[in-house]
């Protein structure tokens, strides 16, 4: 009891030797109002200081917002920091303290805090005080501001009610990531997750905004393209996410070393690729090269054609196409090695014919030394989109250049073609994705 007893005599010998230190040039009223200093109900009063007048009015507004903003959301942090300087000028040392006051809930962030402003002010009182030592001088302002229980009741409630629609807004969005049909969801959904990053205060939720919206980015590289020759001169492809269907709002480019391309048109969520291969030599290898580009992305697609015989479509006929996934059991940052490599290829079996897999042949751009599987001696049956896997156990080094966004995994396939029972090499050019930078 006594040191507290003390403390408060401190204190108050040292507000008094501030006000002897300092000199009244100029008031906004003869007399120092009643409620200055004082608790008053239905009110509240903040004094601040500051350089120029102006800028002593702005510090008040600013205060009066904040304890407006403690007021009503009892969980919004306010950071506060005292920062000590001492300053050694010709053998005197000054020190100063300058405290600094961020609130995490603004104005911006709420926008019933607008409504502060100092014609709402009850009553308001300054002075201009010069410090006797050193003349200078600085304002000390006081405001003597409204504000109920019944309008704090109202904001809370208003608050509450802000708070709820934007954290529905992003349990939506979560719902609504395995559920994607249109590219375009995907950039509505970014866009929608950056405005409630800038609107939550609370370190908890920033963090569960910023961990959906990787899993958002995360899609594009779960995009692939499908694709096959649904007529004479016609291939019809689209873009899949995890294996289903997306609608894109941006067709596809394309262009051939042989094939004249006559027009892409929209079909029913996919695209319809117009050619004639007339000028194509069978004996070499003729692409139609595929490029999407989705909400910026770009996703590659070669589909590969036979001279003029394609125009009626062969009954074997495997294509590699989408992308080739490339993950890793374990990964050291430090020395870039690699424990198990685990690989998924799709190979489009367009014809339907039954088929079987002799060996894979892959150089990534990753490693110096080509990846091969030998004697797989798979037999598959089902047409359209399939995906074979495939694991290197071992530990390998992955290079330390940087992979371009255009860099292709080259190599083939042995496939076993049942109608002459020969082996055919099908050569693969694919984008890849790895689970390490």
């Amino acid at each position: 009891m006594v040191k507290r007893l003390l403390g408060i005599c401190c204190l108050l010998a040292m507000v008094a030797g501030m006000a002897a230190q300092n000199k009244v040039v100029e008031k906004s009223a003869r007399r120092v109002p009643s409620w200055l200093n004082t608790a008053v109900d239905g009110c509240l009063v903040v004094t601040v200081t500051a350089p120029t007048l102006a800028q002593a009015q702005e510090k008040a507004l600013t205060e009066i917002g904040e304890r407006i903003v403690r007021a009503v959301a009892t969980n919004i942090t306010v950071a506060q920091s005292n920062r000590e300087q001492e300053v050694n000028a010709d053998g005197h040392i000054t020190s100063t303290d300058d405290f600094q006051r961020e609130t995490t809930l603004t104005a911006a962030k709420v926008p019933f805090i607008t409504g502060v402003s100092l014609s709402k002010a009850e009553d308001i009182y300054w002075q201009l005080l010069r410090d006797k030592k050193t003349g200078a001088e600085h304002y000390e302002y006081s405001v003597k501001y409204p504000f109920t229980e019944e309008e704090q009741a109202k904001l809370i409630a208003s608050f509450e009610k802000q708070d709820k629609e934007k954290m529905a807004q992003y349990e939506e969005l979560e719902r609504k990531l395995e559920h994607i049909t249109r590219a375009g969801d995907i950039a509505q959904a970014m866009a929608e997750l950056n405005a409630l990053e800038h609107y939550f205060f609370d370190g908890v939720r920033i963090g569960q905004v910023e961990a959906l919206k990787q899993r958002y980015a995360q899609l594009y590289q779960s995009m692939t393209v499908t694709g096959e020759f649904t007529a004479a001169g016609t291939y019809t492809c689209r873009v899949l996410l995890s294996g289903r269907p997306l609608q894109t709002d941006e067709a596809p480019k394309v262009r051939s070393d042989c094939a004249t391309v006559l027009g892409v048109r929209p079909a029913d969520g996919a695209y319809a690729i117009s050619f004639d291969a007339t000028d194509c030599l069978p004996e070499e290898e003729n692409t139609l090269d595929i490029t999407f580009f989705v909400n910026g992305h770009r996703l590659a697609h070669k589909a590969v054609i036979g001279g003029a015989s394609v125009q009626d479509s062969p009954a074997f006929s495997v294509v590699p196409e989408g992308k080739i996934m490339l993950t890793a059991d374990s990964v050291s940052v430090t020395d870039r090695r690699i424990v198990n490599l685990n690989i998924r290829l799709t190979l489009n079996n367009r014809g339907g014919t039954p088929f079987g897999l002799k060996s894979i042949e892959l150089q990534v751009p990753d490693f110096s030394a080509p990846i091969v599987f030998d004697d797989i001696d798979g037999v598959y049956t089902s047409k359209g989109v399939i995906q074979i896997k495939a694991r290197a156990e071992g530990a390998f080094t992955a290079l330390e250049t940087k992979k371009s966004s255009l860099d292709f995994v080259q190599g083939a396939v042995m496939l076993v073609n049942p109608q002459t029972g020969a082996v055919e090499r099908i050569r693969l050019s694919l984008p890849y994705v790895t689970n390490w930078e």
